[in-house]
C-alpha cells in the first residue's frame, strides 16, 4: 500500500518524551508536565505555594532528549535562592509507560526549614 502510513508508524512519529513531576508543599501537590525544548532558558518557573519555585527542563530537539535538569528555589523578598539542582544526562531511557526517574526528594529551606517534596516520572507521550 503505497502512500499509506500504518497507525503504529504514525503514533511513533508523533510520540515525544513527557516529564511529569509531582511537587508537594504544605499538603498541596502540583503536577508539572514538561516536554522537550530546544531553548532551556524559556522553561517556566512554577510557583509552589508562594514559598518555592520549581523548574523542570528537558533539553533536546524533536524527540531526541539531550538532558534533564530540575531546579528548586526558595522565594525571597528581594531575590530567589537556589536550593537544589539535579542533572540527568544521556543515556536517558524513555519507557512506554511513565516510570520514576528520581527518588522522592525532600528539600528543606528558609528560617523555619519549610519542606518541599518532589518526584519525577518519564515516559512517552502519545499525541
Amino acid at each position: 500500500m503505497t502512500g499509506l502510513t500504518s497507525h503504529t508508524e504514525a503514533s511513533t512519529k508523533l510520540a515525544q518524551p513527557l516529564l511529569r513531576c509531582e511537587v508537594t508543599y504544605a499538603g498541596s501537590t502540583h503536577t508539572i508536565e514538561t516536554t522537550i525544548t530546544s531553548n532551556p532558558y524559556l522553561a517556566p518557573l512554577h510557583d509552589i505555594g508562594g514559598r518555592f519555585y520549581f523548574k523542570a527542563v528537558m533539553a533536546g530537539n524533536g524527540s531526541k532528549l539531550d538532558y534533564i535538569k530540575l531546579y528548586a528555589y526558595l522565594q525571597g523578598s528581594d531575590v530567589d535562592i537556589p536550593i537544589h539542582q539535579a542533572s540527568y544526562k544521556n543515556p536517558i531511557h524513555v519507557s512506554k509507560a511513565m516510570k520514576a526517574i528520581t527518588p522522592i526528594n525532600y528539600l528543606y529551606a528558609g528560617e523555619v526549614e519549610r519542606e518541599l517534596q518532589y518526584q519525577c516520572f518519564l515516559g512517552w507521550n502519545q499525541k
